[in-house]
């Protein structure tokens, strides 16, 4: 069977040539399409094997990947992440390896088993696919290896029609061997395990312990096959964890044999990506939003420009649900905007915007490792967390935030894509600043209250103290007033003596009443310190929500609750960037405030946030502190005539002042065209 005899081209092209109209193996109904004609983009979700009809733009790899894997036993698929390997392999190997008789075994491999056992993994994963495409495949004895499996006497794969049958057993994101199965000895253990067994299959060799014992017993060989390999395997692994690869050499030479690197798709590759949905986008649009994806000016050429394919599916995906919302029949150019960063930070803020906190903290710090890898959980034990409902669930899934998928009989839960984790990161640091600054606050509070206390106690114990010297005293002078009672004016003095000690000490124990009562008023005054600064900050995050959401009423009414703030005044500045997109100049724009305006003292200011309402800007926030003199930037044709800056002080019970002003005005007359 001859790979050089396939004809590969566009969608219309790769199908089975006309004297093999239908695949030798049929594709499984199993797994739902993530695409259709009016959401051909999937966003951060892989193509899948059911979704090839809109696979476009990787003509060329497809053909060098099969025509690899059909060469050798073992190929090793990699690249940076970002550049579409799953998809490829799901959307493009896999159908032709079909035609091939070849059955494609999809494995990614789970981690998170308390009785970890990589090995029946493999095997339940060929069984389950054998069993979608309608083979016959070889039982599975639990005790064997896989080398025994596959090179066992009459171990083969055959169809319904009797034709036979070749596995070729694929493990997509094949660096999680690295990352998630080195986190424990458990772990540790399974994954060698594994290794060890790919090895002598990569190799062609019969496992260490099964030559020792077919030595004791060689009546027993003629149960196995030793000349033919009736199977392929194939990693998918992340670029940057080739060095890792390279340690197995010593043992599976062949991982360095056959190998095949993917590479950002250029532009032209793109652009037929794009513009495969004619129906929902015009040629010169679609070459603009490959050009926005790739950052190319328009005076560069398509085919010299690099463009991620996850981050054009991204674009194109959210485009076309911005189109969806304005009910649109096709997607144009002024949907455009923002930046990359942006773009991946909107889609997850506004994602998680509008659940509850307790689910972005799910999200945040069950699905990332601490070093920022992606982590999954099983779905019935996100369901046990706090906060965390089937329908928040739901909604992340169909917001294409979280993928759920079926692991060995148990549903679990991952961030749709690598590009992802950046941006979660982010997210999770800087909320644990938040939580950390509010701990300050509550520990500061705490220790304030507990030397308040210690103060009360001590003042109660001098009180005491002097309350009993007071009644000493008195008992002494209660003494000399009965001898004194003998003479009538020695008790008389005795009286007047005793009279002037008891007012004294009534005046003392008003003095002691007055203190503590001042010490009361003194802590309820510190608790409500401690509950404005909770509420500013509560209040903060409400703004920043509306914003990012988009919810325009909900902003303007917390926005009217605050102080308007004229006395800081604001500058703006633009920098010609030198190069047009949409016919625009396009311009570097900056904000920040006259530093003469600026408050000082008690009244100094922490950050300012300009929330920016433009029909190519909407509802940004642009956030700044004083390390950067409270500036912010964006890049844009166009200066935006309504600015509201967010004012938050140093000062936690302070309330935030806003402050509206025309940023067109600032940057004088000849900004109001086209505005």
């Amino acid at each position: 069977m001859s790979a050089g005899s396939y004809k590969f081209g566009d969608r219309a092209q790769t199908a089975a040539p006309a004297n093999r109209a239908e695949p030798t193996i049929p594709t499984p109904h199993a797994g739902a399409a993530t695409v259709n004609a009016d959401n051909p983009w999937p966003g951060l979700l892989a193509f899948r094997e059911a979704d090839q009809d809109y696979f476009e733009g990787r003509r060329t790899e497809t053909e060098d990947l099969f025509r690899l894997a059909m060469r050798e036993r073992l190929t090793v698929f990699f690249g940076l992440s970002g550049l579409g390997k799953s998809s490829l392999l799901q959307a493009g190997l896999f159908p032709l390896l079909r035609r091939e008789s070849i059955l494609p075994v999809y494995i990614r491999l789970d981690f998170s088993s308390a009785n970890l056992d990589l090995i029946a993994q493999v095997k339940s994963a060929i069984a389950r696919q054998a069993e979608l495409a309608d083979i016959e495949a070889p039982a599975v004895d639990p005790d064997e290896t896989l080398w025994e499996y596959f090179h066992r006497q009459q171990s083969e794969f055959w169809t319904r029609r009797n034709r036979p049958v070749m596995p070729l057993i694929a493990f997509d994101q094949f660096e999680e061997i690295f990352t998630l199965g080195r986190l424990d000895t458990q772990r540790a253990q399974a994954t060698e395990t594994l290794l060890g067994q790919l090895a002598d299959l990569a190799e062609g060799r019969a496992p260490a312990a099964l030559k020792e014992w077919l030595d004791e017993h060689p009546d027993n060989a003629r149960n196995f096959t030793f000349a033919r390999h009736p199977y392929k395997v194939l990693f998918g692994i992340r670029e940057d964890f080739l060095p890792e690869l390279e340690v197995l050499r010593e043992r599976m030479p062949s991982v360095a044999l056959n190998r095949l690197r993917l590479q950002r798709m250029n532009g032209s590759a793109a652009l037929r990506v794009v513009a495969q949905a004619e129906h929902l986008i015009d040629l010169p649009v679609a070459e603009k939003v490959v050009r926005f994806v790739a950052a190319g000016r328009s005076g560069v050429p398509l085919e010299n420009l690099e463009v991620e394919p996850a981050l054009l599916s991204v674009v194109c995906r959210e485009l076309n649900g911005k189109r969806q919302n304005l009910h649109e029949p096709k997607i144009t150019e002024s949907l455009l905007e923002g930046s990359h960063d942006q773009v991946l930070n909107d889609f997850y803020q506004r994602t998680v915007s509008d659940l509850p906190v307790e689910v972005r903290s799910f999200i945040e710090e069950r699905l990332l490792t601490v070093s920022g890898f992606r982590d999954s959980i099983a779905l019935e034990n996100a369901l046990n967390l706090p906060g965390v409902t089937g329908d928040s669930i739901n909604q992340l899934v169909e917001r294409r935030l979280l993928r759920r998928e079926d692991r060995g009989g148990v549903q679990r839960l991952e961030l749709t894509h690598d590009l992802l984790t950046g941006v979660v990161r982010a997210s999770r640091d800087h909320r644990h600043q938040q939580e950390a600054a509010e701990k300050a606050r509550l520990r500061l509070f705490e220790e304030q209250e507990r030397e308040r206390q210690l103060l009360n106690q001590q003042r109660e114990e001098e009180q005491k103290e002097r309350a009993k010297r007071e009644l000493r005293r008195t008992r002494r002078v209660a003494v000399i007033f009965a001898l004194l009672t003998i003479a009538a004016i020695a008790g008389l003095i005795g009286a007047i003596h005793s009279r002037s000690e008891m007012q004294k000490a009534g005046r003392d124990a008003q003095k002691a009443r007055e203190e503590a009562e001042r010490q009361t008023n003194y802590a309820k005054y510190q608790y409500t310190i401690a509950q404005e600064a909770v509420n500013r900050i509560q209040q903060s995050l409400l703004i920043r929500q509306a914003a990012l959401s988009g919810d325009q009423e909900k902003l303007n009414g917390l926005l009217s609750k605050l102080r308007q703030n004229d006395n800081i005044q604001f500058g703006a500045v633009a920098s010609d960037l030198h190069y047009k997109s949409g016919g625009y100049d396009i311009y570097k724009f900056e904000l920040f405030p006259r530093p003469e305006t600026l408050p000082s003292g008690k009244d100094a200011i922490a950050f300012i946030t300009y929330l920016a309402d433009h029909p190519t800007f909407q509802n940004t926030l642009l956030t700044a502190g004083q390390k950067r003199e409270f500036r912010a930037s964006y890049t844009g044709w166009g200066c935006l005539h309504r600015i509201v800056a967010l004012t938050e002080y140093a000062d936690p019970i302070k309330s935030p002042t806003v402050t509206v002003f025309d940023m067109c005005k600032l940057l004088g007359d000849g900004w109001y065209r086209g505005q």
